[in-house]
């Protein structure tokens, strides 16, 4: 997967390409509408103290960041590599854009519904016979949590900014897709550490 993006501007001998054109703008304004709503859906739960929309909230946003990380690290990135020069910008330019709502919107809402689950249940008290389990939960989600806001979403603004530019570096944009690859699949296989704390916590 090192060459996943790399070599995006070392075209075939001969071979003539047009560079993709850049995103409109770095967020897709009409995208906003879906972390809008979600973000409304989500504190309207908290604030109406409804268990039931929390505990779908929590599920279902959780498992779209854990398939959209597992797709991330373990289809696109082995994928990339066997994909042309000129398709491998052609998806960033239309990806990146779309993650940089996505899981940023993901990961609150996951985060947001499941603290308001834990306090509502009580398994965050230390009383509680799963409080053990919770804050192993608290812990590995704390660190996903870091490294999809703090590593992919800053490489994920970093990569559409430098399309932009009148003439972008390609060799910088292979390196920060390959590390926004490797990165959400490590995101991915932290996921199912969280899903064996859950099943735990179910039984």
């Amino acid at each position: 997967m090192d060459d996943a993006v790399a070599g995006a501007g070392a075209a075939r001998p001969g071979a003539t390409w047009e560079m993709p054109r850049p995103p409109a703008t770095i967020i897709p304004l009409p995208g906003l509408a879906f972390p809008t709503a979600a973000l409304i859906f989500v504190l309207t739960a908290v604030v109406g103290g409804w268990l039931a929309v929390l505990e779908f909230a929590h599920v279902a946003f959780g498992a779209a960041w854990t398939i959209v990380d597992l797709f991330m690290g373990l289809v696109i990135g082995p994928l990339m590599p066997r994909m042309s020069p000129q398709a491998r910008l052609e998806l960033s330019s239309r990806l990146m854009p779309q993650m940089a709502v996505l899981m940023p919107t993901l990961v609150t809402v996951t985060l947001v519904s499941g603290f308001q689950l834990s306090l509502k249940l009580g398994t965050i008290n230390t009383a509680h016979p799963y409080h053990t389990w919770v804050l192993a939960s608290f812990a590995v989600v704390g660190v996903m949590s870091l490294v999809a806001l703090g590593v992919n979403e800053p490489t994920n603004l970093a990569v559409l900014f430098e399309m932009r530019k009148p003439r972008p570096d390609l060799e910088l944009i292979g390196h920060l897709m390959r590390r926004f690859i490797y990165s959400s699949a490590v995101l991915g296989l932290m996921q199912l550490g969280t899903l064996i704390i859950m099943a735990r916590l179910a039984s």
